[in-house]
């Protein structure tokens, strides 16, 4: 095998197991504050110790895994002064990038939004096997429908830095799926924010995605405070019994 082609192959696994790895810590298939063993990820993944490694890294350098000196990777932990300070600065980051892209975006932009929507009501948010998760393709949906509503703001800068506030943000609705709040309208109020961006109702647009962010950051705050299974057994890395 020439060295071009091992180096192609080594990237390859390196991006799926950060890929899988990422996307289980975001849908909380792997728990908050859960200890990531790496012996224990290579039987998970079928992976080698190297990419491993470097994905865990990877996640550290991205805040979704901690590394603890003697004691190794894990999750990083949820709390109440954590959520809060993510979700004031998702806003923040959010209106500027909101706004940017209702100035500018085109026809392309609003069918790319419209087909995002679509794709999005098209999924249950609830796993069909496992009602106690977020689905992993509703999860991918909608994450893709809100980055279409700000992907005309025209600056990587901060389509960079909003993209990492919302994965970390995510891994807070996965646990709001998980906490017995009331149900919510997720079709309804995408719609009603699609709609606003669609129209240029910028200001109508900007607070509806502050209300969006909001009712989530409120369910998962509640069940925090109130030291339900996601504030009790999630916070010390136990898993919960089915």
């Amino acid at each position: 095998m020439s060295s071009s082609l091992a180096k192609s192959n080594s990237q390859t696994l390196n991006a799926s197991v950060l890929s899988q790895l990422r996307s289980d810590i975001i849908t909380c298939r792997l728990m908050p504050n859960e200890r990531l063993r790496v012996e224990a990820l290579r039987e998970r993944y079928g992976m080698g110790t190297s990419p491993i490694r470097e994905a865990l890294m990877r996640l550290e350098a991205e805040g979704l895994v901690e590394l603890e000196q003697n004691k190794g990777f894990r999750v990083s932990e949820v709390s109440q002064a954590s959520l809060r300070d993510l979700m004031r600065t998702r806003i923040e980051i959010e209106t500027i990038a909101l706004r940017w892209s209702l100035e500018n975006g085109g026809v392309e932009w609003e069918a790319n939004l419209l087909g995002a929507f679509h794709r999005l009501s098209r999924q249950t948010k609830i796993d069909r096997v496992n009602s106690d998760a977020i689905s992993g393709a509703w999860s991918r949906e909608h994450a893709d429908f809100h980055a279409a509503l700000v992907a005309a703001c025209g600056s990587p800068t901060m389509m960079a830095i909003r993209a990492r506030l919302f994965e970390q943000a995510d891994r807070y609705v996965a646990l709001s799926i998980m906490s017995n709040g009331p149900l919510r309208d997720d079709v309804g109020e995408h719609k009603q924010l699609m709609r606003a961006a669609l129209n240029r109702e910028v200001e109508k647009a900007i607070e509806l995605n502050r209300l969006h962010i909001m009712r989530t950051l409120d369910k998962v705050a509640a069940s925090l405070a109130a030291g339900k299974a996601i504030g009790e057994n999630h916070m010390t890395g136990r898993k919960r019994t089915p």
